[in-house]
């Protein structure tokens, strides 16, 4: 199978991750991990999709449609006003409006390079396809390897993650930029990621105290600044999930 037979069926998977244990998708997702293009383009698409479909869901739905579709269907006699032609192509120009909006809107919430790849390194240690740099069960121990190292690493966990238990951590450099990973073990059996980078790119300029939640695929993010230090904190789920860990 090659990228382009890949992409068509790739076209069709689900942004909710229902489609993994899949077998119709088993052999695109494996092209998909050979090649980091057709990775990436896969990431991207899967973010979009959801996106999307977090608009759509917004979108409330009027009480009074299905009234209003008979009342539609009612009226028998054609109208033929010069300004029907006019409302359509305004119409038209309103619903194009609000896709490009749509589009920029979720154009900005892909993630940046180094999260990507922050997230394909968790991936590839849970699939077993890489081991830690370091395992223990307390945290703080794991901080103390990475500052040893030089390696990023949180001054303090964020509230309510001090208190998981920790699997390992992994470091791994992105554009000469050392970046660390630490896992951690959710009470519902789930796993929960703490990414730290020194963050020196310009934009991570613009985040601040604040955390900026993303939603891409099946993960949940959410990346904000401490001093020098830029955090991510992922989980496979939704981000009200990773909002308990940050309250």
């Amino acid at each position: 199978m090659d990228n382009r037979e890949a992409k068509f069926i790739l076209n069709a998977y689900r942004p909710g991750g229902q489609d993994a244990s899949d077998p119709c998708f088993a052999e695109a997702l494996q092209q998909a991990r050979r090649d980091a293009v057709l990775e990436r383009w896969f990431r991207e698409s899967i973010a979009f999709d959801a996106a999307m479909t977090e608009k759509f869901r917004a979108i409330e739905v009027p009480p009074d449609l299905r009234e209003s579709i008979f009342a539609g269907v009612k009226v028998s006699r054609p109208l033929h006003s010069p300004f029907i032609k006019w409302a359509i192509a305004a119409a038209l120009i309103s619903m194009a409006i609000v896709g490009s909006l749509i589009w920029s809107e979720t154009r900005s919430t892909h993630l940046a390079g180094w999260q990507s790849q922050a997230l394909g390194v968790v991936s590839s240690l849970v699939r077993n396809e890489s081991s830690f740099d370091a395992q223990s069960h307390n945290a703080g121990e794991l901080l103390v390897w990475l500052r040893a190292n030089h390696m990023p690493a949180a001054q303090t966990l964020p509230q309510n993650l001090d208190k998981l238990e920790s699997l390992g951590c992994k470091t791994f450099s992105w554009n000469g930029i050392p970046v660390s990973v630490i896992c951690f073990l959710r009470p519902d059996g789930g796993l929960i990621h703490l990414v730290t980078t020194n963050g020196p790119e310009a934009s991570h300029r613009a985040l601040n105290r604040k955390p900026e939640f993303v939603q891409q695929g099946e993960w949940a993010t959410a990346t904000w600044r401490e001093g020098d230090k830029v955090y991510m904190l992922a989980l496979g789920g939704s981000r009200d999930q990773l909002r308990s860990y940050l309250l």
